[in-house]
């Protein structure tokens, strides 16, 4: 075929027989994919196959994705219905076209099949806004994939969306223990779920200290305590503090993570227990404009000192924001406990989630180095 025009077109789409449409698609995509039209022909090529295209069966549609998988003049519309085909046809195109843009693949993604998702995971390299899609909406093999690949961009928010996803997923935390360049942040997190010689090597490789290592691995532990209650009736949230501070383990800095990360129905019961004052005080304390009350319920709670300009700044923050059973924090409130928290730290590592900046605070509040406006609190 050197030469294709309208009336062609015209002619090989009025075709009453369908085996002669369907042979003619084909010609004309040999054609199409071997770049062998010029840029009119292309789009007449592309406006034939698309015409045609829905009325082909199976083993047609595949075998011109195939012819199509590395044209680079592929027409994007087209590109974008072979791929939303299913899954035999659109692998190739999903693998391999280059005129899928990111934006193509993340709005695919996003309505897409698991073994559609995990075409996409085939491309040579991805860009972290692909990867993102698929950390969202792909299954356990789909990040495998992109975590065992290191032409794979995946950002730091990407990398704690798959810890928050895969928290016990021992094969997923080995591979991504293996990506080349991990933030900081997220060597620390995987410290807290790796063991042996997986966690020597990162603290070999990122030169850990093992004092720290230690720290991280025990808040590590009371912010699993605090996420594991979810969904606790309050009678329950009360008995499991008083079994804690009986048990001498309802610590300040548990208090004051809860605090932190919004876990109020657990918090109440827990500043109940350590205060001896009934949760409807409680409330009315953590509620008080001036901060007065706040810092009384500190003070009746026993909680360091070095804690105290923390607990009443978040108190007057969310006092008045609801508990949620479910143990998640209320809307809004992450954003705001991050302003107020981040003011006490000398540098801010934006690669840490809240979990990270909650350890980081307390393990300065609880050690020798000054925090802004602690003189204050005095």
């Amino acid at each position: 075929m050197t030469k294709l025009t309208q009336a062609d077109v015209e002619r090989l789409i009025s075709d009453p027989s369908p085996e002669s449409r369907a042979a003619t698609m084909l010609r004309v995509s040999v054609a199409y994919g071997a770049d062998e039209l010029v840029e009119s022909e292309q789009a007449l090529a592309a406006e034939i196959i698309r015409a045609i295209l829905p009325e082909v069966e199976l083993s047609l549609r595949c075998r011109l994705a195939e012819s199509l998988q590395n044209s680079t003049h592929l027409d994007r519309g087209l590109a974008i219905q072979l791929a939303k085909d299913v899954i035999d046809v659109a692998t190739p195109i999903l693998a391999h076209s280059p005129v899928l843009t990111d934006a193509d693949l993340v709005e695919i993604i996003a309505a897409a099949s698991p073994a559609h998702i995990r075409a996409v995971t085939q491309r040579a390299t991805l860009s972290s806004a692909v990867t993102g899609a698929i950390i969202q909406y792909g299954d356990e093999p789909a990040i495998l994939r992109i975590a065992a690949n290191s032409n794979a961009a995946i950002n730091a928010d990407g990398l704690h969306r798959i810890l928050n996803r895969f928290p016990d997923h021992n094969r997923l935390n080995e591979t991504l223990s293996h990506r080349p360049a991990l933030p900081l942040a997220i060597v620390e997190r995987l410290a807290t779920v790796v063991t042996g010689k997986i966690l020597e090597r990162l603290i070999q490789r990122y030169a850990l200290p093992a004092q720290r290592v230690s720290s991280i691995l025990h808040h590590s532990r009371e912010h699993f305590l605090l996420t594991s209650m979810g969904g606790h009736l309050a009678e329950e949230l009360r008995d499991f503090a008083e079994r804690l501070e009986e048990n001498g383990l309802l610590s300040g800095s548990l208090v004051l993570r809860a605090l932190a990360i919004g876990q109020f129905a657990f918090l109440l019961q827990a500043l109940s227990v350590k205060s001896g004052i009934a949760i409807g005080n409680i409330r009315k304390l953590m509620s008080d404009d001036g901060g007065n009350g706040q810092e009384q319920l500190f003070l009746k709670c026993h909680l360091p000192d070095s804690y105290r300009r923390l607990f009443v700044q978040l108190a007057q923050a969310g006092g008045n924001l609801p508990a949620h059973r479910d143990g998640k924090a209320p809307a809004g409130w992450v954003d705001q406990a991050m302003m107020i928290l981040r003011t006490y730290l000398e540098q801010v590592d934006p690669d840490q989630n809240l979990e990270q900046v909650v350890t980081e605070v307390i393990l300065r509040l609880d050690g020798d180095v000054e925090v802004p406006g602690s003189r204050r609190s005095a």
